[in-house]
């Protein structure tokens, strides 16, 4: 999965665009929350310091999907975070895995509960069956970090990606592209993730504003490049003609199942999802129409460490926590260079995809201004 061929090549023009920013949570329910992690938590630091030794708190990721390589990338992150100071001398940190069901991770988390860990850091599978156990565990004193999927309770620390926007855009590139005409396959995503659920909901709804466009099937990606080659295949029989895909994950096999029932590729608008560098190449090398987004950070596993690291040691640390995207086009950068004030940047080999790379390589892993910068060779080996 991971490149053994190692460059410190890295992008700054792509590294520069992105974007980190820390915003508070509006709702008081949102501020309830944060008083009841961090003045138990301060409580627990206040004591710490009154010993010789340096206090060594227990930090689990409960994560319940490793069918992509973002997942891969992302618990690497957080493996290669937990081994540096502060972290290394300062917890003891693992990884829990678990089917990708709510029932089997909330099973897990509830284990961890048990088990006496001080924070658990979570990658949920639903967006509210998991609201109950986490709650369970911030009323044991533990710190909750969720991040990537979204949950609906406010009580836990959170950090994700911009992904309604997002969605956002990319029916709005194609609507653009497209004229307000045409006929779209739309990807569900990843069964059971509440963010899928969302982002297809947010981009179906632009669609459907348009009377002239018209959706003739979905299919399922699960973020990785078999579903997705099977997915657009089956639905390629819903019309004589496709004119755009919109998709969650992967573009490189949605070129593929095209180009093997012998169709145009249409106009694609995809993400990544641990294979950013093959799909761009793609996009490039056959000069198609499409709009790829490096986005959903693998990084965001090493926030979470830096967060509840912070908030276990006393620190106040601000509920809600959004990584911006990056938008990049492989053709008409120039003619479409905006979308809700989101720059649309120009996909250019060297620049921001690389030849040498493997295609599941994405550069940054983690925001420019955050305090760990792993080198290539620490992520991809």
């Amino acid at each position: 999965m991971l490149s053994k061929t190692v460059k410190k090549v890295l992008a700054m023009g792509m590294a520069s665009a992105m974007c980190f920013s820390l915003a508070a949570c509006g709702s008081s329910s949102g501020g309830e929350a944060e008083d009841s992690q961090g003045a138990k938590d301060s409580g627990a630091a206040d004591d710490s310091g009154k010993d010789e030794e340096k206090k060594v708190y227990k930090v689990g990721l409960s994560n319940a999907y490793m069918g992509n390589d973002w997942r891969q990338i992302m618990c690497s992150v957080a493996e290669w975070t937990a081994a540096q100071e502060p972290y290394a001398s300062g917890m003891e940190f693992d990884i829990v895995q678990s089917d990708n069901s709510p029932e089997a991770q909330i099973a897990s988390i509830q284990t961890m509960i048990d088990s006496g860990y001080d924070a658990i850091l979570i990658d949920p599978s639903s967006t509210t069956a998991l609201d109950s156990v986490i709650e369970e565990a911030i009323d044991a004193g533990i710190v909750v970090v969720v991040f990537d999927q979204s949950v609906e309770t406010d009580a836990p620390y959170k950090i994700a990606t911009d992904y309604r926007k997002r969605a956002q855009i990319g029916a709005e590139y194609i609507v653009e592209m497209l004229g307000g005409q045409g006929n779209i396959i739309m990807d569900l995503g990843l069964s059971g993730a509440s963010m899928a659920e969302e982002e297809y909901q947010v981009a179906k709804a632009v669609f459907e504003a348009e009377e002239g466009i018209n959706i003739v099937a979905t299919y399922e990606s699960n973020y990785e490049q078999g579903s997705t080659y099977t997915g657009v295949s089956s639905a390629l029989t819903a019309a004589d003609t496709i004119d755009a895909v919109w998709t969650q994950g992967p573009m490189t096999s949605v070129v593929q199942a095209f180009q093997d029932a012998g169709k145009d590729v249409p106009v694609i608008v995809g993400g990544g999802y641990g294979v950013y560098n093959g799909d761009a190449l793609t996009m490039l090398d056959g000069n198609y129409d499409g709009l790829i987004w490096l986005s959903g950070m693998p990084g965001m596993s090493a926030i979470a460490i830096e967060t509840a690291y912070k908030v276990l040691n006393g620190e106040e640390v601000e509920k809600d926590n959004t990584i911006n995207d990056l938008y990049l086009a492989s053709n008409n950068a120039d003619t479409i260079s905006e979308i809700e004030g989101v720059a649309i940047n120009k996909l250019e080999e060297g620049e921001n995809c690389w030849r040498d790379q493997d295609a599941s390589f994405g550069w940054p892993v983690v925001p420019t201004d955050f305090a760990l910068q792993p080198e290539i060779a620490d992520i991809f080996k």
